[in-house]
């Protein structure tokens, strides 16, 4: 009866020894696709934080510039008013007058002025027009509002970068996910050829996420 029992047992042992080399490569397989999870899951959050952190500062830089612009056209009224003032005196002959509005021009609309008078615009007919041409006059706060704008326009482009980054970590995550799902599964086929295959499908997604991720930034 010894005899009889053992080739009776021997074909239900060959599929477990076909088998006992893929569920440690599978067990180990799981554990890296795990860490790889935690760690793409841990950079996604990391991106998307500072994807948000730069839109909250293009969104301030913005407020700021477009401030300073409503200033500086706001300012730019005022002084146009007061050239303006002192335009009419002058063409009324009031020489008085004038002297009271030039004396009271802020900085940069006096300096406009000045530069303006030099091209003598009463005689010289290719004089500019008035003193609030862009080489001439200067609104206030516009170097201001323009270096703000272009800040802003960085801290846009960072921000949808950093989101882009964030992205594509968090398509790695489901790519390791897939891999636990294929190499938890794969130990578990009485099929070697599909055990073979869903194995190496796993691997070979492992490793195509494995390079995706080593190219993205920390």
């Amino acid at each position: 009866m010894n005899m009889r029992s053992d080739p009776a047992g021997s074909p239900n042992r060959e599929p477990q020894e076909k088998k006992k080399w893929v569920e440690p490569v599978a067990a180990l397989l799981m554990a890296l696709a795990t860490l790889s999870t935690a760690w793409c899951s841990f950079e996604s959050a990391a991106w998307t934080r500072k994807s948000n952190r730069l839109m909250n500062e293009f969104n301030a830089l913005e407020r700021r510039a477009g401030l300073l612009t409503m200033q500086g056209m706001q300012q730019a009224t005022i002084h146009t008013g007061m050239f303006m003032q002192a335009l009419a005196a002058h063409q009324a002959g009031n020489d008085k007058l004038v002297n009271f509005y030039i004396e009271r021009f802020p900085p940069e609309l006096r300096k406009a002025y000045d530069a303006w008078l030099a091209e003598k615009p009463f005689e010289n007919p290719n004089a500019d027009p008035h003193p609030f041409v862009p080489n001439v006059y200067e609104m206030r706060g516009s170097r201001e509002a323009a270096d703000a704008s272009a800040k802003a326009a960085n801290s846009q482009q960072e921000a949808g970068s950093a989101g882009s980054i964030s992205g594509q970590y968090l398509a790695n995550t489901v790519l390791f996910a897939t891999v636990l799902f294929f190499a938890s599964a794969s130990a578990k086929f009485e099929q070697r050829r599909v055990r073979v295959v869903a194995f190496i499908f796993a691997v070979a997604v492992f490793v195509f996420a494995l390079l995706r991720t080593a190219v993205l930034p920390r």
